[in-house]
């Protein structure tokens, strides 16, 4: 799956990892007469294997809980999972945070490696800006949609979830994989991505700066990030 190299840079990334961080991925796995696991979904699969060596190389800050959709259909439904592959980013109370609607590979990498460093406790330095106007912003949800071969996600995605992950869940995400989802994508007459979509009614089209986003949340147009985010 993965170079010589570029396992080496995982490692160095997943070294970075403040607190543990627990995902809970849901499959179509059913399990067989010898314990083993079949997965009938390709997606599923394969994001399987790819968390599976984040963990590896975590130092146990990385935890993983496989939740069958065909086994376990009562925990489907306590999270309101009816797609699959649905990585879920859950708080120490189970509270979801952020959900992934992908397989992240490609372009998806990088930012659901920074999504995860974020949750870990990592804070790039505009952190406190978004803090400081949290009680201006009513409770949110956001819905980023994006592609593994899309130039510009990797650095839009992990604005988006951070503001998620420092709100605590005040303001959710979903990060959707329209190749996966292209009913969503439909739906939604996602035309090019990423394509960012507030409350249901707010659009953003292509990048998007942490000031960007915190003025369709706020409502305002006041300069609060300053430097390269002004």
């Amino acid at each position: 799956m993965f170079s010589e190299n570029e396992l080496n840079n995982i490692k160095r990334e997943m070294s970075k990892l403040k607190n543990t961080v627990v995902l809970k991925l849901f499959t179509d796995f059913k399990t067989q007469k010898d314990g083993s696991k079949l997965r009938k979904c390709m997606s599923c699969e394969g994001t399987y294997e790819l968390l599976e060596t984040l963990v590896e190389f975590s130092n146990g800050k990385l935890k993983v809980e496989e939740i069958s959709t065909e086994e376990n259909e009562e925990e489907a439904e306590k999270y309101k999972v009816s797609r699959i592959p649905a990585i879920l980013f859950v708080d120490e109370n189970d509270k979801e945070i952020i959900r992934y609607l992908a397989h992240p590979t490609g372009s998806e990498f990088v930012p659901f490696l920074n999504s995860i460093q974020y949750f870990s406790g990592v804070r790039p330095y505009y952190a406190d800006q978004i803090i400081t106007h949290l009680k201006k912003i009513k409770k949110s949800n956001m819905k980023i949609f994006i592609t593994p071969t899309c130039p510009y996600c990797p650095a839009t995605v992990p604005v988006l979830t951070l503001f998620s992950i420092v709100s605590k869940g005040k303001i959710s995400s979903e990060v959707i994989d329209v190749n996966l989802n292209p009913d969503m994508g439909k739906k939604y007459q996602v035309q090019g991505v990423p394509m960012t979509v507030i409350n249901e009614k707010d659009v953003i089209h292509g990048m998007f700066t942490p000031q960007d986003l915190l003025d369709k949340l706020v409502g305002s147009k006041g300069r609060d990030f300053g430097g390269m985010y002004a």
